[in-house]
């Protein structure tokens, strides 16, 4: 799925200014982005307006030439439950519910009812297989994420809106939950945009990234290209800590 964003905006009545202000930005099928940037500098709330769950105030989102907020509040319900799925940072797993639990509940809010055969399908997809009936208590926090990664792929989605999803995970079980997003995108040619403060994660996860400064994007390429400048310049850069590149 194609997903563009075009001279994107939104301010909130308490904001002394605009939060985003003018983005544009491309994702192609299939491709890994990262946004990445200071707190405060409006990643959240442009993948909210990304995903249909934050109304912008100018500009529009497109899905392969369908503009989401022109659409009715049903239709785009519709078309967000069945091109995309989001991952949180906090799993936003129910504790009373099982592992299968969580997936169908998950499906059946989206309108996409499973069987427990399917839920159980989703988790052995991830690594999970024998493990449907457990509590989220009763796993870790990389078992947790891989649940709630299960959940989205349980949609069949074109596209995977996550934000920070390994952040909350030690360094060892983010690099399973890395390896493991990567092993889908060569499977299921899943498209992924993800927000991270983390350099490591974005080098090995990502192919593009697009680094936000202000609300607005200061800079967007390939990941290997970013990544192919001296150390001090890509961190500073990733970091959104070079604002003479926005002409301020």
């Amino acid at each position: 799925m194609r997903l563009v964003a075009h001279r994107l905006g939104k301010t909130y009545r308490q904001a002394d200014g605009p939060v985003v202000r003018g983005i544009d930005l491309e994702v192609p099928d299939g491709a890994f982005l990262a946004l990445m940037g200071r707190s405060g500098s409006g990643k959240s709330t442009l993948l909210g307006m990304l995903a249909g769950t934050v109304r912008p105030t100018a500009g529009t989102v497109s899905y392969d030439g369908a503009d989401l907020w022109a659409l009715s509040d049903s239709r785009r319900s519709r078309l967000r439950a069945t091109r995309t799925a989001t991952v949180f940072q906090d799993y936003n797993l129910l504790e009373e519910l099982s592992a299968a639990e969580n997936i169908r509940l998950g499906a059946k809010l989206a309108r996409r009812p499973l069987t427990r055969e399917e839920a159980d399908a989703a988790l052995e997809r991830v690594g999970l297989a024998g493990l449907g009936s457990k509590r989220p208590d009763e796993l870790s926090g990389g078992q947790r994420q891989r649940v709630a990664i299960a959940r989205a792929l349980a949609l069949n989605p074109d596209i995977i809106v996550a934000d920070e999803p390994t952040s909350a995970l030690d360094v060892s079980v983010r690099a399973q939950v890395l390896n493991l997003l990567q092993d889908l995108k060569a499977a299921l040619g899943l498209g992924l945009v993800f927000i991270s403060h983390d350099i490591n994660t974005v080098r090995h996860v990502s192919d593009r990234i697009a680094v936000m400064y202000l609300g607005r994007i200061l800079e967007t390429g390939p990941t290997e290209e970013i990544f192919a400048r001296p150390r001090q310049d890509y961190t500073r850069t990733l970091l959104g800590a070079v604002p003479s590149l926005l002409g301020a």
